[in-house]
């Protein structure tokens, strides 16, 4: 591809991720117009591939798959994380402190044919979570476009960028997309505090 084309097919794609977010597409919807250029832009293969725990990162997995016709793969793990919070950070902490990278449930068997790969993650502990890790290790992204899209609890993005830069090395990663999100740690404390003022009959 020639210079002047990938500057205006990763400019038609910046254009389809800053639709609004919470802009759903009924099955019987056009598409904006911004989105259908996109779509136009070329016809390589773009994928969107996200992990998320509590939802957020698939909303707007969703957004960026509709917005681009691109394929949409979910990421998981072979064994999932605990369900408890808590008990997550914790399972999450011991795997990055380690080094440790989760199997995963399933790989994308046709990762070769992507030209553009949109990658999701929430952030833990400041950094990606180390499923992220795995993705990327069993990926070959040389010479793809990677694009990420991040959620986070108000903390920024950490050392997220340089897992990505570290683990596809050979890939073109450019700027993306991130946003705060509803911390789950903190509506923790926050129904901590209100259940210590409730008077709960004995």
């Amino acid at each position: 591809m020639s210079q002047s084309g990938l500057f205006s097919r990763r400019g038609a794609l910046m254009t389809a991720l800053a639709l609004p977010l919470g802009a759903g597409l009924g099955a019987g919807s056009s598409l904006p117009a911004a989105a259908s250029n996109a779509r136009q832009a070329g016809s390589a293969k773009v994928l969107v591939a996200y992990y998320t725990r509590t939802g957020n990162t698939r909303v707007i997995a969703r957004q960026i798959s509709r917005a681009l016709g691109a394929d949409i793969f979910e990421i998981r793990t072979v064994d999932p994380y605990p369900e408890d919070y808590e008990e997550q950070v914790a399972v999450a902490e011991q795997q990055r402190e380690s080094g440790f990278e989760p199997p995963l449930a399933a790989t994308v068997p046709d990762i070769k044919s992507c030209e553009t790969v949109f990658l999701g993650f929430p952030i833990w502990g400041m950094t990606a979570p180390s499923v992220i890790r795995s993705f990327l290790s069993k990926h070959d992204l040389s010479g793809k476009t990677l694009v990420p899209f991040i959620t986070h609890g108000g903390y920024g993005l950490g050392q997220s960028l340089k897992v990505l830069a570290d683990h596809a090395p050979a890939a073109r990663l450019i700027e993306g997309f991130s946003k705060q999100c509803d911390q789950e740690r903190e509506t923790l404390e926050q129904v901590r505090r209100w259940l210590g003022r409730v008077e709960v009959p004995g």
